[in-house]
């Protein structure tokens, strides 16, 4: 069953003051739910939003080593994902695959879409829990390699899941620089002919929350794997029950089996395999969304919403969507 966030529902108190006077409700919220969800507080630009996450959690960041592209909107504030409606964005804790995630994500809806395009939440803690103990096991045992390639400054990459060149990623097209980033992030950079970067490395598949000591379940997997896509979409078709979504279900399946035909594991611009560097098996795979999907919590946006998540625990993604939508984020330091 799914864990629900702690819902504040707006009552006449602005939202930063509200914050402030249920600072220590709040904190407690996002330790024992995971996540803590502010509805019609009618937030209502990027300033007011960084105001009332730095009133959660002061030490926001503006480093970002993931995968989606973002936009700096002002000061801490990045657009969510700036990937197309109809791009399925599957759970995952923020950077999980670094040695220092941050701890703490925000997002806000500035505008809500017409249809879909919620930001599920999954407790990963329960994820681990409800895993099976064989599979759980294998991934305790061994670990994830996670493998990232990046096209270089100016080319486009070869594949639907290459989502933008490596300087858009580090800020920077200074090779050296790069190199000092990934070092500091024990991150293996390789480059490749055409600039285009390879970055691999190695994590343990399951974290120990830094607070309530339970397991949670901490790797990219669900993101990375080359069936993933296909995989959700398979859940996504039977939740939205629409022709762009069964159609775009299969599409992702004969890309698969394209990219499969086409290119060598480590040629694709996302995959991951166990430690030990063996595959994983796309039924492991199969079976750890299922769990995932038992275990959503999905809510619309209304414009103005904020959520706040322990991203120690909790994950987010994002469903498909229709109309114009625009949702914000922040995150605080490790």
């Amino acid at each position: 069953m799914p864990s629900e966030p702690l819902i504040y529902t707006y009552s006449g108190e602005p939202i930063v003051p509200f914050i402030e006077r249920h600072s220590e409700q709040i904190q407690e919220g996002l330790l024992q739910r995971g996540a803590v969800l502010f509805k019609g507080f009618g937030i209502a630009d990027a300033p007011t939003f960084e105001r009332a996450a730095k009133r959660i959690d002061p030490e926001l960041k503006d480093d970002y080593l993931g995968t989606s592209p973002r936009n700096r909107v002002s000061g801490h504030v990045f657009s969510a994902s700036e990937l197309p409606p109809h791009f399925p964005i599957m759970q995952h804790c923020e950077m999980s695959f670094l040695p220092r995630a941050p701890r703490k994500l925000f997002f806000w809806c500035r505008i809500a879409p017409e249809t879909g395009g919620e930001t599920p939440i999954c407790d990963f803690a329960a994820v681990y829990d409800s895993l099976d103990p064989g599979i759980r096991r294998e991934f305790e045992e061994k670990g994830v390699t996670t493998l990232r390639n990046y096209s270089g400054p100016g080319q486009k990459g070869n594949s639907v899941k290459q989502l933008k060149p490596w300087p858009d990623m580090f800020l920077t097209t200074d090779k050296d620089r790069v190199n000092a980033i990934c070092r500091e992030h024990e991150l293996e950079a390789h480059w490749l002919p055409g600039d285009a970067l390879r970055l691999i490395n190695t994590r343990p598949a399951v974290k120990v929350h830094p607070r309530h000591g339970r397991k949670v379940w901490y790797n990219h997997t669900q993101v990375f794997h080359s069936a993933s896509a296909q995989l959700e979409y398979s859940h996504i078709a039977s939740r939205q029950k629409t022709l762009r979504s069964h159609g775009l279900k299969l599409f992702l399946k004969l890309n698969d089996l394209w990219e499969s035909a086409s290119q060598k594991p480590e040629e694709r611009a996302m995959h991951v395999t166990f430690g030990n560097g063996e595959e994983i098996p796309k039924a492991y795979v199969s079976h750890l969304m299922d769990v995932i999907w038992k275990h959503l919590y999905i809510a619309p946006w209304q414009a103005g919403d904020m959520i706040a998540i322990d991203n120690d625990r909790t994950a987010h993604g994002r469903l498909p969507y229709t109309g114009p939508r625009e949702v914000n984020v922040c995150w605080a330091a490790e």
